[in-house]
Order: C-alpha cells, then sequence, then structure tokens
C-alpha cells in the first residue's frame, strides 16, 4: 500500500468530517423532531451532548476506516464501509430489531445527506460548513422557542397567610412502584422497608388505585382531584390547561410556598403539571432518564463505559438538603413535591448495592434484558425463549430500583426528621402507576390496564390526626389525594373533587369513590403496532384506541372503544384471566348501569367522545361551583 499523502489525509478528514457531520446530525434532527412531537421539555444539554459523543465517534470510526480511500474506487468504499459498520452498531442496540426501518432508517438518511454535501462541496464547500454548523444550532433553538411560547405558568404571589402552626406538606410519589412488588402489601422480598416503618406510623390504603396508567395523566389527576377524561391530560393531549386549580395553586394561595424537586421530565411546565410552583430544581434537565431514547446512549451504555447508576434521584437527594440547609427556622410552611424515578426503565440504572440486592447476573446480561424489554413496548413481539431469556432478571432489576426508590423515600423523611419538621408534616407516599413484568405477556405501563400497572403503595402520616397503625382496607382510588391533603391541611377545596378526602375511611365510612382508571391512546406509541397486535396477549394490553376501567366490589369492568366490554372478577381471578361477561350477564349489566350512574354524576364524557368535547355538567354542584367553572370556560 503506497504511504500515506496530503491529499490521503486531506481526503481522509474531509470524509470522516462528512459522515460524521451526516449521521450526527441525521440522528440529532430525529431526536429534536421526537422532543417537539412528543411535548417534551427542550433537554437542550442533553441533546447537544448526544450530538457532540455521536459526531466524534463518527469521526474516529471514519479515520480508522480511510486507508480505503487509497484502493481503487475509495471514494466509493469508505462512506459505503462506514454505513455498514453504523447499520451494525445500530442493530446491536437497536430497540426492535424486528422494524428494520427502525435501525437502518438513520444509516439510508445519513448517506443521502452525505451525497448531497459532497455534491454541494465541490462548488461551494462554504455553503456545507455554514449547513454543517446552522442544523444543529437551529435544531436546539425550536424546542426552546416552543416552549417560550407555551403558557406562563410563574405563580401568582399567595393570597393568604397561613394559619400560625401549619404544617408542611410533603408530597413522594414513588415512579412506577406497583403495590404487589411492595413488602408493605405481602410481597416476600423487603423492597420497601421506609414505606412500610413511614404507613406503620400512619394509615396504609390496603387497596389504592391509580386513575392512569402513566405519568402525564396520574399526576395530573393526583393534582387536580379529577379524572384524565374530565382534566383533559393524556396521551392524546400531552399538557394539563389552566382550567382546573392544582394542589400546589391551591396551597400557594393558602399561604405555603410550593417547590418541585424531580428527575421525572413530564413534571415540568411543558406538560403544564408544574402550575403552581414557585421553585422547581429541574433535575431531569440531565437527560439521565431519557438514555434508552437515544442511541449513541444505547451505545454507550452497551460498554463497559456506561457508568451511570440512577436516573437523577441522588441529584434530587441533593437538592433537597442543600434547600433545607437555607430554609429559615421561621419561614411559612411549605408544600414540597418529589419524584423518584428509580424504579423505572432503563432497569439497570442503579446503584451496584442495588442492582445486586436479588441478582449476580453480568452486567452484560441485565442491559441486553432491559433492551429487550424497552423494545416490547415500541412493538417488538417476543418468542417464548426471549420471554423466559429476560424475565427473572427484569424482576430482579425491577425489585432493585423498588428498593432503591424506597431508600430515597427514606433519606427524604430524614432530612425533614433532622431538621425538625417530621412530626408537623402531612407526608403523602404513593406510587403513580405500576409496572407489568411479564403479566399479560406484557413489559413496562402505558398500554396495560391490569391491576399490576393501577393498583399502586399508598400511605400518609401525619401524627396531629392521624393514629400510627390505621389501615384502610376498602378500595379507593390515588384522585381523592388531592381532597385528603386539602382536609388534612384545612384548607378549603377549590373547583370540582372527583373524589373527596380519604379520612372518613379511617372511621369505616365509605370512601375513594368511583374506582376508575381511563387510558387514552398514546398515538407515538400504537402506531408501532400492526393494527389489530397488542404488546402481550388478552384484552387489557390493546396499545389501540382507548380504557376506562370501573372496579366495585370484586369485580372489574374494562370497557374498550372497539372491542366491547369485559368483566373479571378478582376475588376468584387476581390475575384477570377469566372473562365471565357471557357467564355472568347480570353482574356485567349491573356495572355497567353503575359506571353510567357515576358518569353522569361526574359529567364525564362518554369513552369514544370526541377528545374537545366541552363536559357536561356534574350532578350534585352548588351554584358556587357551577359558576366558578363557567367563568373557566371549562363548562356550557
Amino acid at each position: 500500500m503506497p504511504e500515506p499523502t496530503p491529499s490521503f489525509i486531506s481526503r481522509a478528514l474531509r470524509g470522516s468530517l462528512g459522515w460524521a457531520a451526516a449521521i450526527s446530525t441525521v440522528h440529532f434532527v430525529t431526536g429534536i423532531a421526537l422532543i417537539v412531537v412528543l411535548n417534551m421539555p427542550p433537554l437542550t444539554g442533553f441533546a447537544a451532548q448526544s450530538y457532540a459523543m455521536e459526531f466524534v465517534l463518527a469521526f474516529v470510526i471514519g479515520l480508522v476506516l480511510s486507508p480505503l480511500l487509497l484502493v481503487p474506487k475509495g471514494g466509493l468504499l469508505h462512506p459505503l464501509a462506514l454505513a455498514a459498520a453504523w447499520i451494525g452498531l445500530e442493530r446491536w442496540v437497536a430497540v426492535d430489531p424486528s422494524k428494520l426501518q427502525m435501525w437502518i432508517g438513520p444509516t439510508i438518511g445519513a448517506l443521502v445527506v452525505w451525497t448531497i454535501g459532497k455534491a454541494i462541496w465541490t462548488r461551494k464547500p462554504a455553503v456545507v460548513i455554514g449547513l454543517g454548523v446552522l442544523v444543529p444550532v437551529v435544531g436546539l433553538l425550536v424546542p426552546v422557542a416552543i416552549d417560550a411560547n407555551r403558557a406562563d405558568l410563574t405563580p401568582r404571589p399567595g393570597a393568604a397567610t397561613a394559619p400560625k402552626g401549619a404544617p408542611d406538606v410533603l408530597f413522594i410519589v414513588m415512579d412506577t412502584v406497583r403495590a404487589q412488588s411492595s413488602s408493605s402489601y405481602g410481597y416476600t422480598r423487603k423492597t420497601t422497608p421506609n414505606f412500610d416503618e413511614m404507613a406503620s406510623e400512619g394509615v396504609l390504603f390496603a387497596d389504592a388505585n391509580s386513575p392512569a396508567t402513566w405519568s402525564l395523566p396520574a399526576h395530573a389527576s393526583l393534582f387536580t382531584g379529577t379524572f384524565p377524561s374530565w382534566n383533559d391530560a393524556n396521551g392524546e393531549t400531552r399538557y394539563l390547561d389552566d382550567k382546573l386549580p392544582t394542589l400546589a395553586e391551591t396551597l400557594l394561595d393558602a399561604g405555603w410556598q410550593t417547590r418541585c424537586f424531580s428527575a421525572n421530565p413530564y413534571i415540568s411546565d411543558s406538560f403544564g403539571l408544574t402550575r403552581g410552583f414557585q421553585a422547581n430544581d429541574k433535575a431531569w434537565m440531565s437527560g439521565t432518564s431519557g438514555r434508552n431514547f437515544s442511541f449513541i446512549y444505547r451505545l454507550l451504555d452497551a460498554t463497559p463505559f456506561g457508568g451511570v447508576d440512577d436516573k437523577g434521584g441522588a441529584t434530587v437527594i441533593g437538592n433537597i438538603r442543600h434547600w433545607m440547609a437555607g430554609r429559615p427556622a421561621d419561614g411559612p410552611p411549605q408544600f414540597v413535591f418529589v419524584n423518584f424515578l428509580e424504579a423505572h426503565f432503563p432497569f439497570q440504572q442503579l446503584p451496584t448495592e442495588f442492582l445486586t440486592s436479588y441478582q449476580d447476573r453480568p452486567i452484560s446480561e441485565l442491559r441486553e434484558a432491559n433492551q429487550i424489554a424497552f423494545g416490547v413496548q415500541f412493538g417488538r413481539q417476543l418468542s417464548p425463549q426471549e420471554f423466559e431469556q429476560i424475565h427473572q432478571p427484569l424482576v430482579d432489576m425491577y425489585d432493585g430500583g423498588v428498593r432503591y426508590t424506597d431508600y430515597l423515600v427514606g433519606q427524604t423523611l430524614d432530612i425533614w426528621r433532622k431538621a425538625g419538621y417530621l412530626d408537623n408534616t402531612i407526608v403523602v407516599v404513593l406510587g403513580d402507576h405500576g409496572e407489568s413484568m411479564g403479566e399479560h405477556g406484557a413489559f413496562g405501563h402505558v398500554t396495560p390496564v391490569s391491576n399490576e400497572i393501577t393498583r399502586v403503595p399508598f400511605a400518609i402520616r401525619y401524627p396531629a390526626k392521624i393514629r400510627a397503625g390505621s389501615r384502610v382496607e376498602q378500595p379507593v382510588s390515588t384522585v381523592g389525594t388531592m381532597a385528603t391533603i386539602l382536609d388534612l391541611a384545612d384548607v378549603h377545596a377549590p373547583g370540582v373533587s372527583q373524589v373527596g378526602t380519604l379520612m372518613p375511611g379511617l372511621q369505616g365510612e365509605e370512601v375513594g369513590k368511583p374506582i376508575l382508571v381511563e387510558r387514552f391512546e398514546e398515538h407515538m406509541m400504537a402506531s408501532r403496532f400492526a393494527p389489530g397486535t397488542a404488546n402481550g396477549h388478552g384484552p387489557l394490553v390493546n396499545p389501540h384506541g382507548r380504557f376506562r376501567t370501573y372496579r366495585s366490589g370484586s369485580y372489574k369492568l374494562v370497557e374498550h372503544s372497539t372491542d366491547g366490554n369485559v368483566v373479571f372478577d378478582l376475588s376468584k381471578d387476581p390475575g384477570e384471566t377469566t372473562n365471565i361477561l357471557e357467564r355472568d350477564p347480570y353482574a356485567a349489566d349491573s356495572l355497567v348501569a353503575e359506571l353510567d350512574d357515576w358518569q353522569r354524576k361526574l359529567g364525564l364524557p362518554d369513552l369514544d367522545a370526541p377528545i374537545d368535547a366541552v363536559k357536561k355538567m356534574p350532578e350534585d354542584l352548588s351554584n358556587e361551583e357551577i359558576e366558578a367553572l363557567r367563568a373557566l370556560g371549562y363548562m356550557e
């Protein structure tokens, strides 16, 4: 092979830089488009870092393959070899290897960009250089500009002073933690010792049910005391508008200061969930929790260099400690909301002591299992052998994530305890939704409406009003959380509370009704599935259409917008495997009648109603409530 020449060096640099710019730009533009379509916050730093890392990697690979430029047809072989290498990398970390377009598409797009760039370079190289700089800069600015044009969520000044001695409100969401994997609910592994201790000092809700299957609608319901079809924050809108007063706004108006600490990007201005918070630590800005969505981070995490060991929980705890250290002793009471994301995908992203709590498999095996299960949520179909391969590793990792979440809950409570505030604090800890770990053939959440997703841990500690060791056995909806917090804080609940305070349940009264779950279609996710197919098996996991479920006693009615109704008797079939609709039509008819009655009382729209349909007026509202809703433009 001839000795390298300056001409060869120049061609190698140009070719490598050209390929690096092309493939990095394609992935970058795709990522920015995804941020915009999904209404995500800008994540500018994360996007810029992803682009830079991929550019450097592509440039290095280009240089390694540059000797191909010295052989005949080298100008063609070099980009083709780069494309082949890149397709190999894409396939290695593909979300769903069966969908060729997902892991071949970016490389084909890069080849097109590279070809066009090469043609322009021969005449106007400055144009190519300019575009190479301009596209990433504009890409970073677009989501920032969109975010800047959203409704102003700057909280208004509080309208009152809280009563002297008013308690703090500490509201902690254990994101993605399900009841059946929590030791307070009979799980054999001691996954939640801190939650268990806190529950023993207050009240444990033995059968708590989320109204939704993922973060946005679940938190919107927690913050407004209403169901997803009423507050309109769901997969089809992806935003909580300002028509309903939130818990943070209500407490702010009553004299509390309001703060939010979260590494979950859904708890952000972009989704309307931070309305009413005076301060927000925005721990999600690092992008740590979203690494599975980025090609370069999936690639990095598949190597020994992927060293991230949590999803932002340690940052959140550090931010809380820093704030508490500077909190004035004579200041107003605080409403502090905290979200810990550590039980969420990617499961292997945990500190070693928690990752190895229940298993000692090689990290490569754990990463592969996590990646396969991640793909299932986007349409990947598993063979029986693949299911067996990943099932137990995922359970073991998930349980480690639950344990780490619980550890962070304990750390948070210790911060309040050491500062001397804990016993005058209303502490609420619950899961926003659960997780499927192979039940019904599904992994993850969002899609299924099974009990694994909807039953969550839930406990409240407040010594002034709740006797230690209390327990509410009856099923309740977590939509009642807002009314319960306001009841304990002696604050008037504005607007509509579709599920009232749960406190009378301590005296045996019926509370926490109705128990509804609503799942609207997540179009981006559903599009990954062929019509008529499901991520799993059975009527609870269809990714298409809308679901509404209703629980009454031991029965569960499942309505689907196109598939009709299914009924389960949970007392005999807790795994929801046997439809008793035809066997027990009387029970089915009774459940439908009960649900219709609740719809009328609450003013909930029909399951197939247009997403922008004006809501019906709920029954039994006071004139004050009716006028308030009309003034907000929420009702006719």
